[in-house]
């Protein structure tokens, strides 16, 4: 029995131990010290020790591991929001958010806080396995928590001056509870309206209160923000939406590794090598330089990255200019290819990308669920289930033909055209199209050019001055025509072709026929641009990148002087297939005048269009290996040119002046008396599509009788 103080004698009294009144008076006066000021990622800079004995770091938490962390961790002390949304992979570090939110919570900025996750066993392994560790290795919280078993028990840890409650996110869990702040980890996990339930948990508390919600974008229904209805992209679809830019090691110039960046930095590889020489070959491709980036560099590039947000831009050089757009969800996306903490990088995750589209092309059992977790979970992207593309038949789009549409002639309906051209052996496949509202589209024109598209400077001037300076008759105004908007053309081929391309677009420069019409969707818009189909399959859509840089050290920004449009040529024929099996007249329906067809079947122009067909992995490739391909080509090439200045984002109620009606197109204008008759020129482009031997060139012509001869083969056909 414990004896009473009056009951101690003297020589007792001196083996008690009594608290300082210093002691006393100290703590007594820290109890009305306001809580530090300290935001969640300064904290755990300051305070953070990570522990992960047997393979990971050990040490005090460093900003240089995971820069894109300290964004998030920033935002959970803004007044100015209400949800931070992080989403990410497994592997990169968001989880941690989370953690180092609780632990300023404790230790500086008190608050109850609610944590939830989708089961009672994944909340069970979560508390053993990441949060009873991390309150033993850090006596500053340690000290704070409660001394009682009450306080201290899987579901309720009780702290000096707040709370922790972890609770899984059935509804019972989500309803008569009430805190400030609020953790979801793996919300897409959870299903239902967690999010909503879990908020208004806290709403009482007003603008001082946060939800985090962290997961894998695993119930978003593909990569179209309109898809983004559920889970954490419905999140981040309705919030400021940060994406993370990096430099380039060689060229400095600052890009994405996200789909939805301003400019896109790709994970690139052979998709026809073994599996095991992908993880060896993997690079991310600059969409500036075109540099192979290694693995190695992926540190460096981080701890230099910014986040830019919903109304901001970024330059190639880093600045970053215009504000921030204002929601209540700051919301920022983790890409695979920015995490250190995948094992394997990169190569890990080219390989096993790879693998799992390979297993979906062989059609093996739950292959297409593989695939989706690896582009969700390990490459933190919304997932786009394997496209079925329906067979389309080159009789019935032939059939479709309109005896009305005259070759070489605008419809009434076109509001701007877009040109393209296929380099051959000995000729020049050229092909003009329209593109009127709601993307529906016309065939103006195609043809075969005879040229040495190899060795011969001159053809290349020919074709490309006379494509600008053309001007196509109106159906409807007689005397009218309409001038050709931006036209691509293919920069590869055989031996020369390239360096032809690029010289061909200097000299039209220096004669005028080319203009820079400004930035669209992030991308230069030229009205003549070589172009290039990438080969990889996560290739963006499109870029414009200068590949011809001449760089002296890491730290310059020179670039080459030719534009470059590198497209992803697998969407690209995903688009047009869309197209074609379009069956009634309106959005993306494609006309095609009558003059293509040949007197009676096959009929060459439409079976080139269905010459390939789609695998199950999202590649496209030939049905028979000696198919022609060409006239699928051009229609690629003319929808990436209008895509290029931004077909799919026209306002067509207050359309640019070169997409505005032909009363006041400032592509409409008076024709020369030469091109005005309609009638002939319809049936000189039908005489030029028919198959025919190409001529060679008179022997021992000078330079300058090619250049006539030229021109007047040219001016034979609608031209």
């Amino acid at each position: 029995m414990k004896p009473k103080m009056t009951d101690l004698s003297p020589t007792s009294l001196d083996k008690v131990r009594f608290v300082a009144p210093r002691t006393i008076i100290s703590n007594a006066i820290k109890a009305f010290l306001p809580p530090e000021q300290i935001d969640v990622a300064d904290y755990a800079a300051l305070h953070r020790y990570l522990d992960n004995r047997g393979g990971g770091y050990v040490g005090r938490w460093n900003h240089d591991e995971a820069p894109y962390l300290v964004g998030p961790m920033r935002m959970l002390t803004s007044r100015n929001h209400l949800t931070v949304a992080v989403v990410g992979p497994a592997r990169s570090g968001k989880t941690a958010i989370g953690q180092n939110w609780m632990c300023q919570s404790i230790d500086a900025d008190p608050a109850d806080m609610l944590v939830y996750s989708a089961t009672d066993a994944m909340i069970e392994e979560y508390v053993k396995a990441e949060i009873n560790p991390l309150l033993e290795s850090h006596k500053r919280l340690k000290d704070k928590q409660g001394k009682l078993p009450r306080d201290n028990s899987m579901h309720f840890k009780k702290f000096s001056s707040m709370w922790v409650q972890f609770l899984s996110s059935s509804y019972n869990n989500l309803i008569q509870k009430s805190a400030p702040r609020v953790v979801i980890t793996e919300l897409d996990a959870c299903g239902g309206n967690t999010y909503e339930l879990a908020s208004y948990r806290r709403q009482s508390f007003m603008y001082e209160s946060m939800v985090l919600a962290e997961s894998h974008p695993d119930m978003a229904a593909g990569a179209d923000p309109a898809k983004w209805t559920a889970g954490v992209m419905s999140l981040y679809r309705d919030s400021d939406r940060h994406i993370w830019y990096w430099p380039c090691p060689n060229c400095n110039a600052y890009s994405a590794p996200n789909p939805r960046g301003e400019r896109v930095m790709t994970l690139d590889w052979p998709a026809d090598a073994p599996l095991d020489e992908i993880k060896e070959a993997a690079r991310l491709v600059c969409p500036c330089c075109g540099t192979l980036i290694e693995d190695k560099w992926r540190r460096a590039m981080n701890r230099d990255g910014l986040w830019v947000g919903a109304g901001q831009t970024i330059s190639e050089s880093g600045d970053i200019s215009g504000e921030l757009l204002a929601k209540e969800i700051a919301g920022f996306w983790i890409t695979g290819a920015m995490s250190p903490f995948v094992i394997g990088g990169i190569g890990s995750l080219a390989y096993e990308m790879e693998k799992a589209r390979r297993a979906v092309e062989n059609g093996e059992e739950d292959a297409v669920q593989k695939l989706k977790d690896v582009t969700v979970k390990r490459w933190g992207l919304p997932f786009d289930p394997p496209k079925s593309i329906g067979s389309i038949d080159a009789v019935v789009i032939a059939d479709r033909a309109e005896p009305d549409l005259a070759l070489g002639t605008v419809a009434p309906d076109v509001r701007f055209l877009t040109g393209a051209v296929d380099i051959q052996a000995r000729h020049f496949e050229v092909c003009v199209r329209g593109w009127g509202v709601g993307g529906e589209s016309w065939l103006i024109d195609h043809f075969k050019l005879p040229a040495d598209p190899a060795t011969s400077p001159e053809d290349w001037d020919v074709l490309l001055h006379r494509l600008h300076t053309h001007i196509y008759p109106l159906a409807n105004a007689p005397g009218r025509g309409m001038k050709i908007l931006a036209t691509g053309y293919d920069s590869g081929g055989q031996d020369g072709v390239t360096l032809q391309a690029y010289e061909a677009w200097r000299r039209a420069r220096k004669r005028g026929d080319v203009r820079y019409l400004g930035k669209k969707d992030g991308r230069d818009a030229w009205t003549l641009l070589p172009l290039k189909g990438a080969s990889g399959i996560n290739a963006p859509s499109l870029l414009v990148t200068y590949p011809e840089t001449q760089r002296k050290d890491r730290f310059a920004a020179n670039r080459g002087d030719v534009p470059l449009g590198i497209f992803n040529p697998n969407t690209a024929k995903d688009v047009v297939a869309l197209q074609l099996q379009q069956a009634e007249s309106g959005p993306l329906y494609v006309h095609f005048p009558a003059a293509l067809r040949a007197q009676t079947p096959p009929h060459p122009f439409f079976d080139q269009l269905v010459s390939e067909h789609r695998l199950a992995n999202g590649r496209w490739e030939k049905v028979t290996s000696g198919a022609r391909n060409e006239a699928l080509d051009l229609m690629v090439m003319t929808n990436v040119m209008a895509n290029l200045h931004g077909l799919r984002r026209i306002d067509w109620s207050a359309p640019p002046s070169w997409a505005a009606p032909h009363d006041s197109n400032i592509l409409v204008m008076d024709l020369p008396i030469a091109v005005q008759p309609l009638a002939q020129a319809g049936q000189a482009a039908t005489q030029v599509m028919r198959p025919a031997p190409i001529p060679p060139a008179p022997p021992a012509e000078t330079m300058a009788e090619r250049m006539q001869r030229l021109a007047r083969q040219f001016g034979s056909g609608t031209f």
